[in-house]
């Protein structure tokens, strides 16, 4: 990568679906992915909240951790189009809301990072887990990346969050 890059630091709970991400671009940057304890419900929403306060996405999986729609401000896809076949086995795809398309793609050597390309093969950022002491506590994951656009960046971080819990669990 090389322009200018930022960090985003991953603290809080070591769970994609349950964790706080802080750090700065071009201003603060703070996020928070919520998911209720699974309980009765028999579906689970994830909620991404930007400021601690406001909801900027949503993720509505199906029964038994399938996926389900995701609600980006006011459009609405299926998850699965955060998830789509990328160019080899290790790489799963998204369309941003521009149209443009994105892949994350899984490090052979290193199975829980991943790496964010544009279109072919622009690398613009790159989650490693690691262990950093941070202002708000350790961190587990640190996201380096090299744009400064918000929406990319939040339909990065859903894409990546499923990434990592697919490649975790299943679905």
């Amino acid at each position: 990568m090389s322009l200018t890059t930022y960090d985003l630091f991953f603290t809080g709970r070591d769970d994609p679906r349950r964790c706080v991400i802080i750090g700065e671009d071009i201003k603060p940057v703070y996020f928070c992915f919520e998911t209720p304890e699974r309980g009765l419900m028999p579906c689970t929403r994830t909620t991404l909240y930007r400021n601690d306060k406001d909801a900027c996405a949503r993720l509505e999986w199906g029964p038994g951790n399938h996926l389900g729609s995701a609600t980006i401000g006011s459009r609405q896809i299926p998850m699965s189009h955060l998830v789509l076949p990328g160019t080899s086995n290790n790489a799963r795809s998204f369309i941003a809301s521009d149209g443009k398309r994105f892949e994350w793609r899984q490090r052979l050597d290193e199975p829980s990072s991943y790496d964010l390309f544009a279109a072919p093969n622009i690398q613009i950022g790159a989650f490693r887990r690691c262990s950093h002491a941070t202002v708000v506590g350790p961190s587990h994951g640190l996201l380096q990346y090299t744009f400064s656009q918000d929406l990319l960046l939040v339909e990065a971080l859903l894409s990546l969050c499923l990434n990592r819990w697919i490649d975790l669990y299943g679905v």
